[in-house]
């Protein structure tokens, strides 16, 4: 699954091709990526070129705003879909787009920085609302047949019983290099970070720059790269904790080596968030090798978000130490029990 060279490495990837019916073979080397890798690739998805590029054009008049117009819909705003440089990365900033209603969530957005004399700006909601109801389609489809991975009928065993009730949302991610940005020495656009999701599906152009940690010896990051008309798709925390470690949700980052704007669109499923998530026993195996102890969704994406320990701005945070902060947090209780 490896190419090198003096000067790069590349993961090349499994692509499943999802305009034919799944054979064992296309399963198996299906399998292989989930559990080594997290990240596999998709062609023949349904999404037309037309479309991405559409997104793009709107996505470059967004990004082009002047700060104080974007920062409307900033941290400090009601709406808080933008998310400005310097939070995450000084070279990184992006736009929320919220479903089930993707034209609404786009629309309440765009009206805030575009005045009325926008001609264009009523077509970014039907424009986000139409690819937000393809990647939810595909994201259905595609996480039934990762479910298949894990065991023969576990598609139909285990859906409608832990993820037909999942949801999903966009980011429309673009990353800024810096002028003096020297081709000989890539910097990193975004730290390395898990996704908080069932499954994430991207979109990247031409730029490319997605790595994924090395798990070889002597080589610390992977580069998976862009390809025309493919889809990256890769395992979140979520689904990694729900597969009991049987699927892997893996470190990854953002690299900028060419001088030029990177822009990339994520599609995050994700489950509902009341849902306790706890690995079945015929998926773990038995109680145990319950590796997770059951844990509610909203509480581990607050953890990410919010708590000093896990939020987004200090990238490298996972499923794993969450566990591992909830743990102490019992410990501490065992030996310090509250009293009223």
């Amino acid at each position: 699954m490896v190419s090198s060279s003096a000067f790069e490495t590349t993961l090349n990837l499994p692509s499943l091709d999802l305009s034919k019916p799944l054979q064992p073979s296309s399963l198996s080397s299906l399998s292989e990526a989930c559990h080594q890798w997290g990240f596999f690739n998709i062609i023949n998805h349904g999404i037309s070129k037309d479309l991405f590029e559409n997104i793009k054009s709107f996505s470059n008049q967004l990004f082009d705003l002047p700060s104080e117009a974007k920062l409307k819909l900033g941290p400090s705003s009601s709406i808080k879909t933008y998310t400005p440089q310097f939070i995450a990365s000084p070279y990184f900033e992006s736009f929320r787009v919220s479903g089930p209603d993707f034209h609404s969530s786009a629309q309440d957005s765009v009206d805030v920085v575009f005045d009325n004399n926008n001609n264009n700006r009523h077509e970014f909601g039907e424009i986000l609302e139409e690819y937000g109801k393809k990647m939810t389609e595909l994201a259905k489809k595609i996480m039934k047949i990762v479910l298949m991975v894990l065991g023969d009928g576990f598609d139909t065993r285990f859906y409608d019983l832990d993820f037909k009730n999942c949801h999903g949302y966009l980011r429309i991610n673009r990353y800024s290099p810096p002028t003096n940005l020297d081709d000989k020495k890539a910097i990193e656009g975004l730290g390395m970070h898990t996704d908080m999701s069932c499954i994430t599906i991207v979109y990247q152009d031409e730029i490319g720059g997605l790595q994924v940690k090395s798990k070889q010896e002597g080589i610390r990051w992977m580069d998976i790269a862009p390809s025309e008309g493919t889809l990256v798709v890769n395992i979140g925390d979520l689904l990694q904790a729900w597969s009991n470690d049987k699927l892997i949700s893996s470190e990854h980052r953002v690299v900028l080596k060419q001088p030029e704007n990177r822009l990339s669109i994520a599609f995050f499923w994700c489950f509902e968030d009341e849902k306790v998530i706890l690995a079945p026993n015929e998926v773990a195996g038995n109680e145990e090798m319950r590796l997770y102890k059951p844990f509610v969704c909203l509480d581990y994406l607050k953890f990410r978000e919010s708590n000093e320990e896990g939020k987004f701005e200090k990238v490298g945070f996972t499923v794993k130490d969450f566990v591992a902060h909830n743990t102490k947090i019992e410990l501490c209780t065992k030996v310090h029990p509250v009293t009223q």
